[in-house]
């Protein structure tokens, strides 16, 4: 009898611990899942000019930062709407219907932790787009259909329906869904009537129980390789939880590849998911990271990412030079408003999305046959020193190379005190040692042929290879 009542006692323990699985997004109801913040989120629905609004009630953003073509351009999209999710246009050239400037001020911050530096930005251009503009986009729509999605196949459908019937005539989508297993439902296509149709033909094909998500995301980027450059905007736009248990792509791989091929990730995750290694991606390809928590919110995104991919204003201008974290921050000048209205917007020109094995270079100088640093390296050891600190977890391994002039036995001792003397000065400026190793290759790991000025320039060099992450 004392067994039996010990047995009834557990599994009452664990029917009321063990938390029950969320169906069709019935996800707001838990209240530790979802953070108080996602409560004033406001998605775009509407349109109106700024004529008719009230100023009090206006918000800025900086939805998102392309850096393809960094350092020579960086360009801000940025948002200005009301309470109630209505773009305010009217703001900017060709629509601006007054003389007033409305976009008055912009500066960078760089850097994150160390050495942090504040640059005004003298010269920037902006320019309203709108509905009108009509800016054909390429977009690959990327569907999660893995076990851990069962409980929201009926939001992913009614999500992906509304998708593709918010798409404009010239854009071209295509639909991808996957498991373990990568599937082109429906190539790059303008019929809406024709997406639509053949959506409902083949959604329900192709639900498994891995999940393949960056092996996904890496084929869904490849498919714009073989697409002419047109200079059309390209998107993948992915819906997923984050789970992954199949995949061979790494995220490194995943960034590279979008960044060779001007492709901008935007991630929309479900419910319980993990945003991490989602949000990474969208905010080192250009993109955008969405969180949905119900079916309505989800519902909310898609029509925000169409609204805000044709109403936005475009803030070009030439960013300062500096291998790292950057912190822009745009100040607007509104009429009639009785406090400011700012928005701040973050991008990233370092390589430490690479992955752990990886390496990057920096070209820090040295004195001719010595292995004293020059004072106009010192500020790209800042720049790295910004990075360790920024990144708790970063481990790096400093390495040296020389070219092949000398012989063996001096380079290599060469390439040891040049490297030795990266990691003093990274040590000096307070970086956990523990978190460094250094080592010289002398003359034997050249990445060029030496018998040109050009190749040995490129072999003397400072490597660091990325140890951890």
């Amino acid at each position: 009898m004392f067994r039996y009542c010990w047995f009834i006692l557990l599994t009452l323990f664990w029917a009321c611990s063990t938390p029950k699985k969320p169906r069709d997004f019935d996800l707001q109801k838990d209240v530790w899942e979802q953070p108080d913040s996602t409560k004033s989120t406001i998605y775009l629905t509407g349109t109106k000019s700024i004529d008719s609004v009230d100023p009090n009630s206006l918000k800025y953003d900086i939805w998102r930062i392309e850096i393809d073509k960094y350092p020579d351009t960086v360009k801000l999209f940025a948002r200005v709407f009301d309470q109630d999710g209505n773009f305010v246009s009217q703001m900017a050239e060709p629509y601006r219907k007054s003389n007033h400037k409305y976009f008055n001020f912009l500066e960078e911050y760089l850097g994150k932790v160390y050495n942090i530096r504040r640059v005004p930005i003298e010269q920037f251009n902006v320019r309203e787009y709108g509905a009108n503009d009509s800016i054909p986009y390429y977009i690959a729509l990327t569907v999660d259909y893995s076990g851990s999605m069962s409980g929201v196949t009926n939001a992913i459908f009614e999500g992906t329906e509304l998708f593709i019937s918010l798409k404009y005539n010239n854009d071209r989508i295509a639909f991808c869904t996957f498991n373990k297993d990568f599937d082109l439902k429906i190539p790059f296509e303008k019929n809406k009537e024709k997406l639509l149709e053949e959506f409902r033909a083949k959604r329900m094909q192709g639900f498994g129980l891995y999940s393949g998500l960056f092996d996904a995301i890496y084929k869904s980027i490849d498919m714009f390789t073989t697409m002419p450059d047109d200079g059309f905007p390209r998107l993948v736009v992915v819906f997923s939880d984050g789970d992954d248990n199949y995949s061979r792509s790494k995220i490194g791989q995943i960034i590279a590849l979008a960044k060779k091929n001007k492709v901008h990730v935007f991630t929309v995750a479900f419910g319980y998911s993990i945003d991490e290694n989602l949000q990474e991606i969208s905010f080192n390809t250009g993109g955008k990271f969405y969180k949905a928590y119900s079916k309505e919110e989800l519902k909310r995104i898609f029509l925000d990412i169409y609204m805000s991919l044709r109403n936005y204003y475009l803030i070009t201008y030439k960013p300062p030079k500096y291998w790292g974290f950057h912190r822009v921050v745009s100040y607007l000048d509104i009429p009639n408003r009785k406090d400011s209205l700012w928005a701040e917007g973050f991008y990233d020109t370092s390589e430490m999305w690479k992955d752990t094995g990886d390496s990057f270079v920096r070209p820090i100088l040295f004195d001719f046959d010595k292995w004293d640093i020059k004072p106009e390296s010192f500020a790209i050891i800042d720049e790295i020193v910004d990075q360790m600190m920024s990144r708790p977890r970063l481990r790096l391994e400093i390495q040296g190379h020389t070219d092949n002039i000398g012989t063996i036995e001096y380079n290599q001792r060469l390439s040891e005190r040049r490297a030795k003397a990266v990691y003093d000065a990274l040590v000096e400026r307070g970086v956990d040692p523990k978190r460094l190793r250094w080592r010289g290759f002398g003359m034997s790991q050249p990445v060029a042929p030496n018998d040109t000025e050009e190749g040995r320039a490129l072999n003397r060099r400072t490597q660091f290879v990325i140890l951890a992450k």
